[in-house]
């Protein structure tokens, strides 16, 4: 509003029906502005959180892993040779043998 309406008898009026009506449209504008900037950065937040759950879940899979390793040094240390030999054929029966037998399986039940 112009500045001349503001002064004089009249400001009284006009404050009054501000306090009426509520916020300028100014007030909205910037209103609006912090709405789209709060959503910039509640967007950045979910994209930072999934990132940090993705790196979670690499993290337990690392820490599974040297627990199994941890394991099988554990196992290993203090048996005869026969005994590293059988712990040897059994994990390559188990890691290797044994799922690369389930595919062939699997394509020749398939022809």
């Amino acid at each position: 509003m112009p500045d001349e309406l503001a002064s004089g008898p009249t400001a009284d009026e006009l404050h009054r029906l501000r306090a009426l009506v509520g916020p300028s449209e100014e007030a909205y504008a910037e209103l609006a502005e912090d709405v789209i900037r709060s959503q910039g950065v509640a967007r950045n937040a979910l994209l930072e959180t999934g990132r940090l759950r993705g790196r979670i879940v690499e993290l337990e899979r690392e820490l599974a892993q040297a627990r199994r390793d941890a394991d099988r040094v554990r196992r290993r240390s203090g048996t005869s040779g026969a005994a590293r030999m059988r712990d040897l054929a059994g994990e390559a029966w188990s890691e290797v043998l044994r799922p690369s037998l389930g595919r062939v399986l699997r394509r020749i039940r398939r022809r």
